[in-house]
Parts: structure tokens; C-alpha cells; sequence
């Protein structure tokens, strides 16, 4: 069983990674509004499970590997429905040229009509600005927006603890 908490992530409005002017953190609910935008994040830092509870609390929201929406996936029967392409860097990870399967992925959101959308990728897989306008040309609206997720607070993982019932354990464990 997942145990879930509410995430927060940091808005990166211009550059890249160290250079980046970051916005102050906010709830990941905060952004379902936006046409489109791309999640980044550490290896396990939970950008999957945040995919997988965002595209539960969003109607019409569907989660998708990227490899599969390349693939495999016409999502074209649910118009109207915002896509969660999970695994942006796992597509491009082997590749000679990290902008093929991104170029792919494009094209498929192209071809279903520029849905809304959300992209997962490590941070270290990200192009920055490249990336990020390259994607504009297929958002709806002409934006993208990037967000770094946060990583998890003391009482995020206390939360968790909690719900798996075994902060007690964990409380006498360190008595």
C-alpha cells in the first residue's frame, strides 16, 4: 500500500539548475490549472507517486509511462483529459541524441491535438531553456512551466511513518 502526502515543489522561472530564479514552494495541486509542465526531480525522489496522486485528484487525468504514450498510446477516445507522460529521462537514458524520444513525445502530443500535460524528468536529464521551448510549441496555451519537486520535510516522512504504522517502532527504536 502507498502512503501518500501532500508534495510541494518550487517553481524554476529562468535558467538552469544552479543558475535558475526559483519561485517560493507550493502545493503540486497548485498547478493543475497550467496547460502544461514539467516535473523534475532526483532519482526516487517520488516523481512517479506524485504522477500517480495528481492524475487521480485531476478529472479526466490519465498517467502514462513515456515510452508507452510513444508507443503505444492513442489517447485520442479522451479528449479533453490532461496527461501525466511519466519518464521523460528513462526514454532518453541509452540514446546517442537525448532529443529523439523528446522530439517523439512531442510529436505525439502534436498529433493528439495539444492536450494538457505533465512531464516527469530527472533534473539531471533536463535541457533547460531547450527543452522548455521546444515544449511551448506543442502546450496549448504557448507555456511551460517547470517545477522542481521538493523534497520530503521531517514531518512528510513522520506523516508516512504514521500511516504505515511504524512511528512507534521507529520512536523505540531510538529510546
Amino acid at each position: 500500500m502507498t502512503h501518500l502526502v501532500r508534495r510541494t515543489c518550487t517553481e524554476i522561472r529562468d535558467g538552469v539548475h544552479q543558475d535558475a530564479i526559483e519561485s517560493p514552494s507550493r502545493p503540486l495541486e497548485d498547478f493543475r490549472e497550467t496547460a502544461a509542465y514539467v516535473l523534475l526531480g532526483d532519482p526516487g525522489a517520488g516523481k512517479t507517486t506524485a504522477f500517480e496522486q495528481e492524475s487521480g485528484g485531476c478529472p479526466g487525468g490519465i498517467k502514462v509511462e513515456a515510452r508507452d504514450f510513444v508507443a503505444l498510446g492513442s489517447f485520442s477516445e479522451r479528449r479533453g483529459a490532461t496527461l501525466f507522460i511519466d519518464g521523460l529521462d528513462e526514454m532518453r537514458a541509452g540514446t546517442a541524441d537525448g532529443r529523439t524520444p523528446f522530439d517523439r513525445i512531442r510529436a505525439r502530443l502534436d498529433a493528439h491535438g495539444r492536450p494538457a500535460f505533465r512531464l516527469s524528468c530527472r533534473e539531471a536529464n533536463w535541457f533547460g531553456t531547450i527543452d522548455r521551448t521546444s515544449l511551448e510549441r506543442v502546450s496549448r496555451d504557448g507555456k511551460v512551466t517547470v517545477l522542481r519537486l521538493d523534497h520530503l520535510t521531517e514531518a512528510d516522512v513522520r506523516e508516512i511513518l504514521r500511516q504505515r504504522g511504524e512511528l512507534a517502532a521507529c520512536w523505540q527504536a531510538r529510546v
